[in-house]
């Protein structure tokens, strides 16, 4: 059916059409130490985008017909000259992760029992935030090119976060869990997730802030992860690579010959996102972002994948029909190395460890800063007593080539990225990583 109004656009001059149909149904829970709020929502719409004279036209609509498809075309002007990668035919069914079989009565009952936990995590605890979310989406990709995809998806995901306070000493703490594997309180062990942010609670009010200085630091995955998110992949998407510090060092050696840095559709890990197909009916394939130490390839969608002359890599993605494409991560990686752990923190004399991430911000020339939400001095090899309102900061360039081992280890976390108001569930991770001298103070948030 849809490839009539393809048609009609061609008719009317657009030398490619696209549609996208989308279907989903989510429900959510939020309960806080004061409030509860339960809502379910369901929303289907779709958007049609056409070439015309080399400009963009695009629609979103709640039908479709041949007066959307003329209203399309007739929102293309201006002079982009806009020139897109083309693909061959291809017709493909997707089904993606395990459905949510739990009732709002059983899920609620769940939810309730955890935020008791939580409440009673620690005597200092003086506010929380649970969130609970699942979605069920179902996708439309048709093309002037033959190509129509067809996909299924669920997700789900749990986020809570936590405040405490001791006489003067506030802290707080949080945790993201999402996957695409069924219910998320039934993939994850919540209790471990709880004595987690129990330790984090007790670590920080305990702990001394560190002196400030440039040490040597082990960062575990979950800081790995955030680290490549937002100080390598956000500068890898290539929107932001082409006016950004990495668009010229492609092809150039940043980091020794153990560092390879990827983006791929998925990974076998219940934290890993799930993008076979983007949301430009391009397959998803590995983008080797960093290969032995060298800057290697970009993240994009049609549009980046012409302008940089490059193979389409399937980062085209949205937050629903009402979007239109970006460059997005996927799941952004640094492959495990060959060290033991235990020799990451041989020959320290004095340095931290840095074990979970609660927050920061890169700029475009690649400087950054991040806040710590566990973190450990480390004195002649050994983990040591913990610390609070740690942070680092430095330049991802800079810091890249400071990694001097990489373990063998590896863990993945997930959750959610904004950019340019769209907001896609991403995930990221690595190995236990070294780094010889990074710049480490307090950090107040």
């Amino acid at each position: 059916m849809m490839f009539k109004y393809i048609k009609r656009g061609e008719e009317l001059g657009a030398s490619f059409v696209d549609i996208r149909y989308e279907k989903t149904a989510s429900n959510e829970f939020t309960i806080t130490d004061d409030r509860k709020y339960v809502t379910s929502g369901n929303d289907e719409g779709y958007s049609i985008r056409i070439l015309y004279n080399r400009n963009w036209g695009f629609k979103v609509s709640d039908r479709i017909d041949n007066s959307t498809i003329e209203e399309a075309v007739n929102s293309a002007f201006g002079d982009e000259r806009v020139n897109i990668v083309y693909l061959p035919s291809k017709h493909d069914t997707i089904k993606i992760g395990k459905e949510v079989n739990k009732s709002k009565e059983e899920m609620s009952e769940d939810l309730n029992k955890i935020a008791k936990q939580i409440a009673n995590l620690h005597p200092s605890i003086r506010s929380y935030n649970l969130n609970y979310y699942d979605e069920t989406i179902h996708k439309e990709y048709y093309s002037s090119e033959d190509r129509e995809i067809i996909l299924d998806e669920n997700i789900s995901s749990l986020n809570i976060y936590v405040i405490a306070r001791e006489g003067d000493t506030i802290v707080d703490t949080a945790e993201n869990l999402t996957t695409h594997m069924g219910y998320v309180v039934d993939v994850f062990d919540i209790n471990e997730v709880l004595e987690k942010l129990s330790r984090r609670i007790e670590n920080q009010l305990r702990g001394k802030t560190p002196k400030a200085g440039e040490y040597p630091v082990v960062l575990a995955p979950e800081v790995v992860g955030v680290f490549l998110h937002e100080a390598i992949g956000h500068l890898s998407e290539a929107d932001v690579a082409i006016s950004g510090i990495l668009y010229e060092l492609r092809g150039k050696k940043i980091g020794e010959d153990f560092l390879n840095i990827s983006d791929v559709p998925s990974i076998d890990n219940p934290n890993s996102t799930i993008v076979y197909y983007d949301d430009e009916g391009v397959e998803g394939r590995e983008v080797k972002i960093i290969e032995k130490g060298v800057l290697k390839e970009f993240m994009t969608n049609r549009y980046y994948s012409a302008y940089l002359g490059e193979p389409p890599t399937g980062n085209g993605r949205t937050q629903s029909y009402n979007d239109f494409p970006l460059p997005r991560m996927r799941n952004v990686y640094m492959k495990p190395g060959n060290n033991t752990l235990s020799e990451l923190f041989e020959g320290i004399k004095e340095g931290y460890y840095l074990g979970s991430a609660i927050g920061g911000e890169t700029s475009s020339d690649g400087t950054f800063q991040f806040a710590i939400q566990e973190g450990y001095r480390i004195e002649n090899g050994e983990i040591k007593e913990p610390v609070r309102n740690i942070g680092f900061s430095g330049n991802t360039l800079t810091t890249l080539s400071m990694i001097d081992m990489i373990s063998k280890d590896f863990g993945m976390s997930a959750g959610y990225c904004e950019k340019n108001g769209q907001e896609v569930n991403v995930s990221e991770g690595g190995p236990h990583v070294r780094i010889k001298s990074l710049k480490v103070g307090g950090y107040v948030r």
